[in-house]
């Protein structure tokens, strides 16, 4: 399976939004509005049933030139997504504040990966995660780092596919060359030198 990865730009609007109204959460409607929008709410105003609203704000990011990451192509459909950028871009941080030693250190932040139910365990989301680095490096950040959840809140029912692997596989990025860089309750931080 060949898989593109292109960067998010306004002409691919309708991708993103198709891929995010139609594959992204077949398995897990509960978030299926989001619109990878929470880490650009810089308050705790964000609302998770405010999807038409999450929708048409995440659209206007795009329009604008404010929203980055990357797409997953497979056949010209898009099958996943990374929202990795520059740390700096994020506005709203504050679940991961304690993986902040310097706010000033040019990192570039992978903060969540989607990948449609029929093409997981593929190589999307290893794509996916090669192509931020490179973006990364392109953009002249230091280091890659990313959140992989470690430690899962233990549920009584069986926790969606989605909501355990959004953060990416710790494996994932261990096979891509990253290290832990610190372990915290939930979550390890991975990071890797560009």
């Amino acid at each position: 399976m060949k898989v593109e990865v292109r960067e998010l730009t306004p002409e691919l609007l309708d991708d993103y939004l198709r891929f995010f109204d139609k594959d992204a959460f077949t398995d897990f409607p509960e978030w299926s509005d989001c619109y990878c929008g929470f880490y650009d709410t810089p308050d705790d105003s964000w609302d998770a049933t405010a999807g038409p609203a999450h929708r048409a704000a995440r659209a206007e990011r795009i329009r604008s030139g404010k929203a980055y990451g990357l797409l997953a192509i497979v056949e010209g459909k898009v099958v996943g997504w990374c929202n990795a950028q520059p740390r700096s871009n994020f506005l709203n941080m504050r679940r991961y504040a304690a993986a902040i030693d310097n706010s000033a250190e040019p990192v570039g932040s992978i903060m969540c990966f989607l990948v449609t139910p029929g093409h997981r365990g593929k190589g999307v989301g290893t794509a996916l995660l090669n192509a931020a680095c490179d973006k990364f490096r392109l953009d002249k950040l230091q280091v890659a780092e990313g959140y992989p959840t470690t430690n899962p809140i233990k549920r009584a029912w069986e926790t969606p596919w989605a909501e355990e692997n959004y953060k990416g596989s710790l494996n994932m990025y261990l096979k891509a060359g990253f290290k832990i860089h610190r372990q915290l309750e939930r979550f390890a931080i991975v990071r890797k030198q560009l």
